[in-house]
């Protein structure tokens, strides 16, 4: 008995073992795979493997008798062989063959046989795309069997509607006709015909635009010989110039010119730039977030600036979180939004590593005045960008890939631009760890790739003009240059005052350029072209040196007259070196400038190409002095000095002479009642004062400055006189 038991335990150790070592124990494969899809010979005929692998039986067959299989079922893996006959036809044959399994999806391969002749087959000689698509999904594979060496000899792209299409309707659309595939390179055809002419089978790639035309467009590629000597043969055996594959478009919606086309275009334009945003169509247009339209009430309309045909149309719209690729350009339909006031796309996916064209379409906007291009990776603007310089007052264009000033300067500039406020080309940078320009190299990159805005604005430099240019731009009231890597030394007085006589500009503060109460009650847009005339009234003066630090004593009229009314400057987290120019340190709107922050401080650990520490030497960042700026009274001549303090000269001489005649003895109820009624007079004035302003609250501080205030007046004119030094 005890052997039958071991016999038995033998048998089942086998059988596991056995079962262990089967074929159709194949892990990780579920179904069937092969290794291969396309199988391509010639005449002549011959062998082929095909490696198959399954975790189940399988079977396969061909679909034509000229082909055997060897094994034709299996289970697990195997290798299977074909012999495939020789041909005597002059043109290619094809056949399928089929691998199946239990209840899985079957693999086919294709095995074309070339004939004799010369001939070029694609799998599917008629394609059809659709008229828009994620930029990963615009492209198709054409499979391309050839047993000669080939390349696309022409392109014929037209509407499939041309014969019915008005010359007009040609016209508009004419741009929208060819040119929206992006062909393969030569390289990308070339085949190597080893073993005679062995025939070849490659995949080709097409990329497609998208077709924002409301007609189908038509390419037919026809794939040529090389070699003209080769004569193409087509399935009959006729001689053929060509092979044509042909790819159709679907045409894309009909934007109208009314309201119902406005939405259609901000859906098609957010779906172009693959933004994160969406809008819900269910609701009107009116409720639509980032979205405003044009109303009868807004002072544009009444004024007949935009025709009644405007209201109820598109005047801003937003997009952010937008997913454009490398080479790609803003959405056509751009240009439906006719009425557009204001337009901001931002935040592109990757920005610092894609070149984003900005388009023609948008430069065709009348009636823009206020754009944003922030962070998308434009690096360039289109010559016909100057279009939007009748009506342009906002441009911001921060956190893209300009490479120098002058891309900008050369369309963006005050003779183009005539209407512009607002400029901002901050944080145009394509690296953010770069801290030492003497790592870039002569094509201005570091580790391969470009850094984004870097110019040297120094003396002799080409970029210093770009700069002037800039800075003799009267009308800007915000110029942001941050965070970029622009060095050098800013332009100095002399250097910005020929600038501004060879620009035909004031070179010094000018009457002209202050306005009155008066002038701003009846015009309130005033003060955004001109300075208030109870503020740095010395600009005008000659006959008031002031000294900042060691420098050389300047007067008012020698301040240059750089950006006259600009409320906002920003140069800082740059790689600039040198001394702060007078025209900054004695601008008008200095200190709304903010300029220990956004002027002074240039990039922490910073070095310039020469490996120089970046940061300017004449000014201090922690304990900055702006004593300068604010002046005392020993700038002014002696007669304002007095007219100022009259009435500190009078309540002076008033309380030594009633103080005199009290310790004197005579008087002395006159006197104590005329130092009683001053204080009062002096403390009902203020309180007055005090509740025109609606300041009620400020009673007792109000006491407290009268009664201190005096004593304070007389320590502060002999301090002034005692350290003049300082002061002056």
């Amino acid at each position: 008995m005890k052997y039958i038991i071991k016999i038995t335990l033998g048998l089942v150790l086998c059988a596991g073992f056995v079962t262990s070592c089967k074929d159709d124990d194949e892990p990780g494969i579920d179904g069937i795979t092969v290794d291969k899809e396309e199988i391509t010979i010639g005449a002549e005929g011959g062998t082929e493997k095909i490696a198959v692998s399954s975790n189940t039986q399988w079977v396969t067959r061909a679909s034509e008798p000229w082909i055997a299989i060897s094994p034709a079922n299996g289970i697990g893996s195997a290798v299977c062989d074909l012999a495939i006959d020789s041909t005597l036809m002059n043109t290619a044959r094809t056949a399928q063959i089929r691998f199946s399994a239990d209840g899985r999806e079957s693999k086919l391969v294709t095995v074309t046989q070339f004939g004799f002749g010369k001939q070029i087959l694609v799998r599917e000689p008629e394609v059809k795309i659709l008229s828009s698509d994620t930029y990963n999904k615009r492209h198709f594979e054409a499979i391309i069997s050839t047993n000669i060496a080939f390349k696309i000899g022409s392109v014929d792209y037209f509407f499939a509607e041309e014969a019915n299409m008005s010359d007009e309707e040609k016209e508009e659309v004419k741009g929208e006709r060819s040119d929206w595939l992006t062909l393969p390179k030569d390289k990308d055809l070339e085949m190597d015909f080893d073993r005679g002419a062995r025939p070849r089978t490659i995949k080709v790639d097409f990329r497609w635009g998208m077709n924002v035309a409301p007609y189908t467009r038509v390419a037919k590629i026809n794939l040529v010989p090389v070699n003209s000597e080769d004569k193409l043969v087509d399935d009959n055996g006729n001689k053929i110039d060509a092979v044509v594959l042909t790819v159709t478009q679907e045409k894309a919606m009909k934007i109208e010119d009314n309201r119902a086309g406005d939405s259609l275009a901000i859906i098609t334009i957010n779906s172009k730039l693959q933004s994160m945003m969406s809008f819900d169509t269910s609701e009107s247009m009116l409720n639509w977030d980032f979205v405003t339209l044009w109303e009868s009430t807004d002072k544009e309309i009444k004024s007949g600036e935009l025709p009644a045909e405007a209201i109820g149309r598109v005047r801003s719209v937003s997009y952010a979180m937008i997913d454009l690729q490398d080479g790609e350009s803003l959405p056509r339909e751009i240009r439906h939004l006719k009425y557009l006031e204001s337009f901001s796309v931002q935040s592109n996916g990757n920005r610092q590593l894609r070149t984003i064209s900005l388009g023609e379409e948008i430069c065709g906007l009348e009636y823009l005045k206020n754009l944003t291009i922030f962070s998308v990776g434009i690096n360039t603007l289109p010559e016909s960008f100057i279009k939007l310089g009748k009506k342009l007052e906002n441009l911001d264009l921060t956190s893209n890939n300009f490479p120098t000033l002058s891309v900008v300067t050369n369309i963006v500039n005050e003779d183009n631009f005539p209407n512009l406020r607002y400029l901002s080309l901050t944080g145009c940078r394509a690296t953010e760890t770069l801290r030492d320009l003497s790592l870039v190299d002569g094509n201005n990159q570091y580790n391969g790739r470009n850094i984004g805005l870097h110019v040297d604005i120094s003396q002799g430099q080409e970029q210093r003009t770009a700069f002037l240019k800039l800075l003799t731009w009267d009308k800007l009231i915000s110029l942001e240059l941050a965070y970029n890597f622009i060095e050098g030394e800013l332009p100095t007085d002399a250097e910005v005052t020929a600038a501004l006589m060879a620009a035909g500009k004031p070179v010094s503060y000018q009457n002209d350029d202050f306005f009155s109460e008066e002038e701003l009650a009846a015009t309130p847009s005033v003060f955004l072209d001109k300075i208030s005339s109870d503020t740095c009234q010395w600009l005008l003066t000659t006959d008031n040196p002031v000294t900042y630090l060691e420098q050389s004593p300047v007067r008012g009229q020698d301040i240059p007259r750089v950006l006259p009314f600009a409320r906002e400057v920003r140069l800082n987290l740059n790689f600039l070196t040198g001394e702060i120019p007078n025209w900054i340190l004695f601008h008008p709107y200095f200190a709304y400038w903010n300029p220990i922050s956004l002027v002074f401080n240039q990039q922490e650990g910073g070095k310039n190409t020469a490996g120089k520490t970046v940061g300017f030497n004449n000014v201090d960042l922690v304990n900055y002095d702006y004593s300068y700026y604010y002046a005392t009274k020993r700038r002014w001549p002696l007669a304002v000095r007095l007219s100022s303090d009259v009435d500190f000269i009078v309540e002076s001489i008033v309380y030594l002479s009633a103080f005199y005649f009290i310790i004197q003895g005579t008087l002395r109820e006159y006197s104590a009642g005329i130092i009683i009624l001053t204080f009062l007079i002096d403390f009902i004035v203020i309180n007055v004062v005090l509740k025109h302003l609606g300041q009620r609250k400020l009673f007792l501080t109000s006491f407290t400055v009268n009664t201190l205030g005096f004593i304070f007046q007389w320590y502060y004119n002999f301090y002034s006189i005692f350290t003049a030094k300082k002061w002056r």
